[in-house]
C-alpha cells in the first residue's frame, strides 16, 4: 500500500492533531512531508509522517524552525497567513 504521505501536493492543507497545516513539500526517501503552521504568532516549519492512519509530527517536542527565515518557505507562509484551510487531505 502506498505511504499516504506521497500522496501529499504543496499547498495542500492538512491538520495534524488541532493543527492546520500546509504541506510544503514532500521527501519520498524518508516518506515525510514538511508543512507550515502557526504557533502564536510565528510560522512554524516541521515535517510530518502518517501514524495510526492520522498525520503526525515526525519528532515528539520541538523540532521545527522559524519558517519566516526561509525565502523558500515564503509563498507557503503566505498561504497559511491569508487563506483558509480548504479541501483538507486526510490519510486514507
Amino acid at each position: 500500500m502506498k505511504n499516504p504521505v506521497l500522496k501529499l501536493n504543496p499547498k495542500d492543507w492538512v491538520k495534524i492533531g488541532n493543527t492546520y497545516a500546509v504541506v510544503c513539500g514532500v521527501n519520498e526517501e524518508e516518506q515525510t512531508a514538511e508543512v507550515v503552521y502557526m504557533s502564536s504568532y510565528k510560522a512554524i516549519n516541521e515535517d510530518i509522517v502518517c501514524r495510526d492512519g492520522e498525520w503526525a509530527w515526525k519528532s515528539a517536542g520541538l523540532g521545527g524552525g522559524y519558517a519566516d527565515n526561509y525565502s523558500r518557505l515564503s509563498e507557503y507562509v503566505s498561504i497559511l497567513r491569508h487563506d483558509r484551510p480548504t479541501n483538507l487531505v486526510y490519510p486514507n
